[in-house]
């Protein structure tokens, strides 16, 4: 096996960025706000539910 040989060779790595250097932070937003959509997409999560739920009795016809 030839030492020379360009399979042995390692390629230069590029320096590792922070994570903070990579993916932009969002603005600080307050426990409220994310509050007030956790609440809106689980209701309307619930809701969507319930919709699908009495479709599927009256296409049973168990209402």
């Amino acid at each position: 096996m030839a030492t020379n040989s360009p399979v042995n060779k390692t390629l230069p790595r590029a320096p590792i960025k922070n994570q903070a250097e990579i993916t932009p932070q969002p603005e600080g937003k307050n426990l409220w706000h994310r509050l007030i959509w956790f609440v809106g997409l689980w209701l309307g999560g619930v809701f969507a539910l319930g919709v699908v739920g009495y479709a599927i009795r009256a296409w049973l016809g168990l209402s």
